[in-house]
Order: C-alpha cells, then sequence, then structure tokens
C-alpha cells in the first residue's frame, strides 16, 4: 500500500471511528437495568463479559418488566451499529501500520501481521455480536448457557488480539518520529492494562481511555501533511 493511501485509510476509518462512536453512546444504554457484575460500570462492555443468566438479566432486566422494554432496544441498536464500528477499528489499525511501513518508519513485515489481526478482531467481533443479539432476544435462563459460552470465547478473542496489536503499534509507534511516538505509551499502556484482565476482566474498561488516545493521536498524525508526520 502506498503511503497516499495509507494515509488516505487512516483518516477514513478514523472518522469513521469517531461519527460511530458518537452514535453508539446515543444509542446504547448509559446504565444497566438492574446491576452490572461486579468491578463493571458500563453496560455494554459488561455485556460482551457477561458470564452467567445472572449477569444478562441483571443487565438487560427480569423478562416482563418495563425497564427490560426500554433496555434491550438500545442493547439491540448499539449492537447493530457495532457491525460498522468492527469494520472500521480493525481498517484503522492496518492504515496506521501501513502509513508507518510506506513511510519507511518501521519495517514492512508489520503490515501483514497487524492484517492478520484485524481480521480475527473483525471476525471474533462479528460472531460477538451475533451471540449478543441471541441473548438480548432470550428470556428462559436456560436457553442462555450456550449463547454465554461462545460469547465469552469471542469476546476474548477479540480483545486479546486488539491488545496484541496495540502492543505492536506502541513498539513502531515508538520507533517513528514526530506524532506516532507519542501514541506509543498509550498503546502500550492499554496493551498492559489488558493483560491484567486475565486476573480481573474489568481491567478491560480501564483499556479503553488509553486505546482512545492513541487512536486520537494516530488520527491527527494522519491529518498532518507528510512532511509533519515524518
Amino acid at each position: 500500500m502506498s503511503e497516499r493511501a495509507a494515509r488516505r485509510l487512516v483518516r477514513v476509518s478514523g472518522s469513521a471511528l469517531l461519527v460511530l462512536f458518537v452514535i453508539l453512546r446515543l444509542v446504547g444504554p448509559q446504565a444497566p437495568a438492574e446491576r452490572n457484575p461486579p468491578g463493571f460500570r458500563d453496560p455494554v462492555v459488561a455485556f460482551e463479559l457477561a458470564s452467567t443468566p445472572e449477569d444478562v438479566l441483571g443487565i438487560l432486566g427480569r423478562p416482563g418488566t418495563a425497564i427490560r422494554a426500554d433496555t434491550v432496544p438500545q442493547v439491540v441498536h448499539a449492537t447493530q451499529v457495532d457491525f460498522a464500528f468492527l469494520i472500521a477499528y480493525p481498517a484503522f489499525y492496518v492504515g496506521v501500520a501501513a502509513l508507518l511501513a510506506a513511510g519507511r518508519r518501521v519495517a514492512r513485515g508489520i503490515v501483514p501481521v497487524i492484517v492478520a489481526c484485524a481480521v480475527v478482531m473483525a471476525v471474533a467481533d462479528a460472531l460477538e455480536n451475533r451471540q449478543l443479539l441471541l441473548l438480548a432476544a432470550a428470556a428462559d435462563p436456560g436457553a442462555m448457557s450456550i449463547p454465554l459460552a461462545w460469547l465469552r470465547l469471542f469476546t476474548l478473542v477479540k480483545w486479546y488480539v486488539l491488545f496484541v496489536a496495540s502492543a505492536i503499534l506502541a513498539v513502531a509507534g515508538w520507533r517513528a518520529r514526530g506524532w506516532w511516538r507519542w501514541s506509543a505509551p498509550f498503546f502500550a499502556l492499554a496493551a498492559v492494562l489488558g493483560a491484567a484482565t486475565l486476573r480481573w476482566p474489568p481491567a478491560v474498561e480501564w483499556a479503553i481511555a488509553p486505546l482512545g488516545v492513541a487512536w486520537t493521536i494516530c488520527y491527527v498524525a494522519a491529518l498532518a501533511r507528510p512532511r509533519s508526520a515524518t
């Protein structure tokens, strides 16, 4: 991929991420129907990492309740929007890697590695969303065990591959000059916090803020003129 094409990919996917993030915040639930699993604050992230039917019912509400009738459509709408988001952020990672490689800031071998990560992230996220929709439609706790098992698998694959890709870009960004180097500590912090989810799953929420900062820095770097990005 040429430097021009890579820069365009970062700009387009980054702009899409910004718009989709705002939409997700507007359409998604701001609080659980009853309660999140211990340690979680965001009901959307909590739903992704739900492990029991009780977790699901606490987030979405009990069958037949008014609050469930309000919460479930919000979760469904957010999940539907996420099908676009899951294309945008893997494309963003590919664009950043390709732009760094095209500018000879890092070895070109980084690109196929990030492309592989991006494919896995997108597929796992899509499969995760399918399980979320199944769980949102399920009222019987007995029908939730299989979707929950698959949800856990797909969600963890998505997040861990995302953190691996972030660690790779942290190293690549540190070797680069200009704006790219500023993204490295935030990518690295997100990767470290992501590793903490092995012991404490709610730590995934702690990684979201540094990821957002790292993505913003890369987006600004791609918006800059090529000379100022080198």
